[in-house]
């Protein structure tokens, strides 16, 4: 049962990630009127984005330091509180045409804000449900799952308010929605105990003081940081470049296709090994191009995108704390995944600061990101 309730409330924080990045992302020319200057862009909107993932680190070394001291709940109580605040507090901006260039300021604040509480919950959220857990290959895929969801709850929420009311005004209820899902999963957090192995850390005191310096001594890290370059570039053309590219027309099919996420990542967890990783990498460069070429005349081609793009993120998270010893692991796993998130923003940049096509960008930049992942899997 705690086994069970861990992963829903780690499953939700994901969700909550991946809501909060398809609000920003499919809204952007929304938020480019509302909160910044005349003239700017949606992908001002999207490179504002970079703010979060950039503060990422210091949420996951702070807060997974916190973890591998007084214990992995409590980093995640931490991190949830917060990130329902913050959430909350984006539909609370006024808009541009009222504070001004005091508008943007508070949006880019919000922005650090959730990147450092959500580089938290990747620091103690793996480590949660991976040390509750028996399966913990599934497990980890399952709460991966949610970012998939959170997308999807995302895409259907937007579909549905602005077909309904005054968008203007009925924008502010996406946040609070956010809001409420974050407060259930710190509520479930709150009825959580901490976990077998931080408890036997403690028994046996065995707690690190100098948690980021040991961490930064292994040199998997490296590795791994080199694997989320392409791993980040699979994982964006999808979520960040795929909706704009299918427009407000083609979002149910972005819809469906963030449905098929979960059992690809539950099947794909189940086999993979680092040879299956390379090889899938070097298959997503080979499709990457002839995709995007289609996407915006099939639509459905998106389903067969989010499936190549995400299916590997199923193994991230055993894969990931398998590295690590449980005594410096939050610190190792904050500091490696979200540096390697913030890292991969290379894609996001190259692809925004090239003046092609959309669906051109996108596919040459994961093209290289198919090569990162094929060559990164087999030295890690």
């Amino acid at each position: 049962m705690k086994m069970i309730k861990a992963s829903i409330a780690q499953f939700l924080g994901y969700l909550l990630d991946a809501y909060d990045f398809t609000l920003i992302t499919i809204l952007s020319p929304f938020f480019a009127k509302l909160f910044f200057p005349p003239g700017m862009t949606f992908i001002n909107v999207i490179l504002t984005y970079g703010f979060t993932v950039v503060f990422r680190p210091l949420g996951g070394i702070l807060l997974g330091s916190i973890g591998d001291k007084l214990g992995r709940r409590s980093g995640l109580v931490i991190s949830m509180l917060f990130i329902s605040l913050l959430i909350v507090s984006t539909a609370l901006i006024p808009a541009y045409k009222i504070l001004g260039i005091i508008s943007t300021i508070f949006f880019i604040i919000i922005r650090i804000g959730i990147g450092i509480f959500t580089g938290g919950e990747y620091a103690n959220g793996y480590v949660f449900v991976e040390e509750w857990s028996k399966e913990k290959r599934l497990s980890g895929a399952f709460v991966q799952s949610g970012f998939g969801f959170g997308s999807l709850t995302a895409t259907l929420l937007i579909i549905t308010f602005s077909s309904y009311g005054n968008f203007l005004y009925t924008w502010k209820y996406l946040f609070f929605i956010g809001g409420s899902l974050a407060l259930v999963s710190l509520w479930i957090r709150l009825g959580m105990g901490e976990t077998p192995v931080f408890n036997e850390i403690k028994k046996e005191n065995l707690i690190s003081k100098d948690t980021l310096t040991i961490a930064l001594r292994q040199m998997v890290v490296f590795r791994l940081l080199f694997w989320f370059l392409g791993m980040m570039g699979l994982a964006l053309s999808f979520f960040q470049f795929v909706p704009l590219i299918l427009g407000s027309e083609g979002r149910v099919y972005y819809a469906i296709a963030m449905l098929l996420t979960l059992p690809s990542l539950l099947i794909f967890s189940k086999f993979y090994n680092k040879k299956i990783l390379s090889v899938w990498g070097i298959i997503v460069s080979i499709v990457a191009i002839p995709l995007f070429y289609y996407l915006p005349k099939l639509y459905p081609i998106a389903i067969l995108i989010g499936i190549i793009t995400q299916a590997p993120w199923g193994a991230m998270p055993s894969l990931v704390t398998s590295y690590f010893k449980p005594c410096i692991r939050s610190t190792s796993v904050g500091l490696t995944v979200s540096l390697g998130m913030a890292l991969g923003i290379w894609y996001t940049l190259a692809v925004s600061l090239v003046h092609l096509q959309l669906w051109l960008s996108s596919s040459i930049f994961l093209v290289l990101s198919g090569i990162l992942v094929g060559i990164s899997s087999l030295i890690l």
